[in-house]
């Protein structure tokens, strides 16, 4: 007859299962913060200049850091996927008396026979049953960041066409305030020196210092803008607050057609990362209501066990651990799964009804914008040929110093006035672009400068 196992044996049994887990486990090592900042100290390879508003968007999406510390977040998303495909481990349970009573010798027979021990091994079925549908779940979730992050980067696209747009009108109009500001201060100090020899008026001479001062004024505006808008757009590329970053020149976009958005618009659901992401979350939240609703049937536990009393009687048997679902049923659990799937569900027709909304809107802005910019073109040349005409009127003293300042003034303000109407339909037109899920491509070309009167942007044909 086979003489069952010792307590020492099983105890040893145990050792090589506990030996054999922590084999298995995984290892530490230290990461150490940085002691600087790792800014880049270019934007792109030598050569690659200037850039336009696509390289500009594409070296957002690589290097801007905001992005960077996103997709590091990712891990962790795809780390609670992986433990949630995991089946649960079986538990191991091991119990043991030892004899305290001094008068047993150890040259009883019996001696080693007064030691009990129990080791028991049990599952939880309720994980296994679950274990498929919060898989799923934790997958969907899992998708639902993936396309989260799709999105970051889709808005830090936006984000960066919209800095290029800004950093280009300020330099633009810089370009415009510039030389304007350079003619102006001479027709001043001419003024000052025909003043003095008495060739000229006091009022003429005001009238120059006025104008001076406006585009001065405005020249100083533009060139805070133009600061702030290159600080902005190196802190979202990643690179450091010294680099240069040379844009090529802006023109106005093109606006889609209105079956172009009505097309977008029913792709919308395909195409947009955000609504997809719902999409997503809201599939995980079906499998935790799912799962939810079958974690309210008992939970079972079941197990085999092992044990030896102190008379030396080896026994083998089964547990099983019964939860009775007579108060809570796991109703509060399904409530609260359902609860969330409805609001899930009206947030997506929320966000669905919006994109429709602010579409239409956009457009119908952007067009707007497009005519009222034509039109403006139209009227700046002959605005310009009346700045030229009453100059030289106004230097023979033929024309009223106030008109003149008036006039001067108007075609600095419409000068102002074309590049605000160039930079909002841009803006408009990169958040229908985002909202769309389609791309603006931008129009960029070079404008020739005007040796004989400081310009705005014009239109290419």
């Amino acid at each position: 007859m086979r003489r069952p196992l010792t307590t020492s044996a099983w105890l040893a049994a145990v050792a090589v299962a506990i030996a054999i887990a922590i084999a298995g486990c995984a290892s530490y090592s230290p990461l150490p913060l940085p002691h600087a900042s790792e800014l880049a100290a270019s934007v792109a390879p030598r050569g690659v200049s200037p850039l336009d508003m696509n390289a500009v968007a594409t070296l957002a999406v690589l290097n801007n850091p905001d992005l960077t510390a996103a997709r590091a977040a990712m891990h962790v998303a795809r780390a609670q996927a992986f433990a949630a495909g995991l089946l649960p481990d079986p538990q191991l349970t091991y119990s043991g008396d030892y004899k305290m009573d001094g008068n047993i010798p150890p040259t009883d027979p019996r001696y080693p026979e007064y030691d009990a021990y129990g080791l028991a091994l049990s599952v939880d079925l309720q994980a296994l049953l679950t274990h498929s549908s919060l898989k799923t779940a934790a997958s969907s979730t899992y998708g639902q960041a993936r396309l989260d992050l799709l999105w970051q980067e889709w808005q830090t696209v936006a984000e960066a066409r919209t800095l290029y747009v800004e950093q280009s009108i300020a330099a633009e109009r810089l370009a415009f305030l510039a030389p304007a500001e350079r003619i102006y201060s001479q027709e001043l100090e001419r003024s000052r020196r025909a003043l003095a020899a008495g060739n000229a008026t006091l009022e003429q001479t005001s009238a120059d210092l006025a104008v001076v001062i406006e585009v001065r004024t405005q020249r100083g505006a533009a060139d805070r803008t133009l600061s702030q808008a290159q600080h902005a757009l190196r802190a979202l590329l990643g690179v450091q607050p010294d680099v240069t970053l040379p844009l090529s020149s802006l023109a106005p976009p093109e606006l889609p057609a209105r079956a172009d958005v009505q097309s977008a618009l029913a792709r919308l659901p395909q195409s947009r990362p955000d609504l997809r992401a719902l999409q997503a979350g809201y599939r995980a939240q079906e499998e935790k209501l799912r799962a939810a609703v079958l974690s309210q049937f008992p939970d079972v536990s079941i197990g085999v066990t092992r044990a030896r009393d102190v008379s030396d009687v080896h026994t083998t048997g089964f547990g099983i651990t019964l939860t009775l679902p007579i108060f809570d049923r796991g109703r509060g659990s399904i409530a609260i799964q359902s609860a969330t799937r409805e609001q899930l569900h009206a947030e997506y027709l929320v966000r669905l009804d919006q994109a429709d909304a602010d579409a239409w809107r956009l457009w119908d802005e952007a067009r707007l914008l497009d005519s009222q910019l034509q039109a403006l073109d139209q009227r700046l040349p002959g605005l310009r040929e009346s700045v030229d005409s009453a100059r030289r009127a106004f230097d023979s003293g033929n024309f009223p110093a106030a008109s003149y300042l008036t006039l001067v003034e108007s075609y600095l303000g419409a000068e102002a006035t074309h590049l605000e109407l160039l930079h909002d339909l841009w803006t408009d037109s990169i958040a229908l672009a985002t909202v769309l899920g389609t791309q603006v491509e931008p129009d960029t070309t070079r404008l020739a400068p005007n040796a004989n009167a400081p310009r705005g942007t014009a239109r290419a044909s």
